[in-house]
């Protein structure tokens, strides 16, 4: 299964290899949460036939607060486009702040939906392409569209990648920018191959992020994952938002990671 954290067996189809389901072990949004994941600590996309569930909570030192959660199911085939391909839904399923008036609770404020293709399925390099559309719900209207291009080299107990995303918005206002760009990279490391210490993995990110109107702003987060068995593991993250550009935000990252296992019986 996939590790979880604000990130990323080969028991799946015969088109995926041990590298693509490598056992390395959210801004706050659940699918910032999920990329930075898939760069070292998460595989690039589910195992086939199987059902990922990431749900956490993003807690900032201002009070508020949200309830990032994504689904993920890769059907099973033979391909590119049909046993290589994520399908993903993201949400945050509470979102609540605080304001000189009292403190706001709601459902999030856009649904994400994505579908990530694993394009290259190499022995150590990894590349995948994910077009993706968020459904704007609440304060601004209509689509963010675009795509994210992400590539990730797997060294022994280490991983490192690097993503690169751009979206575009129907409907552009001062909150909903005509074009976002952001690049990230990120690094993890597992501490044993075995023993208690193979269950942990450290690790890092840091996103450049450039909206049409707005400064350039750039963001860093670190943590560390625990695989407490195949089907479950959890994450503990910080999160400094804006630490050049913007407004500095610091938050505490709580996530968890189930799978479901394979849904069919598998037949010879």
């Amino acid at each position: 299964m996939r590790f979880a954290a604000v990130i990323l067996a080969a028991a799946g189809a015969s088109s995926a290899s041990a590298a693509l389901f490598h056992h390395a072990g959210s801004a706050p949004r659940a699918p910032a949460i999920t990329l930075r994941k898939r760069v070292h600590v998460n595989t690039l996309i589910t195992t086939p036939d199987t059902i990922d569930i990431e749900w956490g909570g993003a807690f900032s030192v201002d009070g508020g607060f949200t309830l990032p959660a994504t689904i993920h199911f890769t059907p099973e085939g033979h391909h590119i486009w049909w046993g290589r391909t994520e399908l993903s839904a993201s949400f945050d399923s509470l979102a609540s702040s605080a304001d000189p008036l009292g403190r706001v609770t709601h459902f999030g404020d856009r649904i994400g939906l994505a579908a990530t293709c694993v394009v290259h399925d190499g022995d150590q390099l990894d590349i995948a392409f994910a077009p993706q559309l968020s459904v704007l719900l609440r304060g601004d209207d209509g689509v963010r569209a675009g795509a994210t291009a992400i590539a990730r080299y797997d060294s022994g107990r280490s991983s490192t990648g690097v993503t690169a995303t751009w979206s575009a918005a129907n409907h552009p206002s001062p909150t909903n920018p005509a074009g976002t760009i952001d690049v990230g990279f990120g690094s993890g490391f597992r501490l044993k191959s075995a023993g208690p210490l193979s269950h942990l993995t450290p690790h890092f990110n840091a996103v450049y992020e450039r909206s049409t109107g707005v400064e350039r702003q750039i963001s860093i987060f670190e943590g560390v994952e625990y695989q407490i068995v195949d089907a479950l593991a959890v994450d503990f993250s910080a999160q400094h938002l804006n630490v050049w550009g913007g407004q500095l935000d610091h938050q505490v990252v709580v996530g968890l990671t189930v799978s479901t296992g394979r849904l069919h019986a598998h037949h010879q």
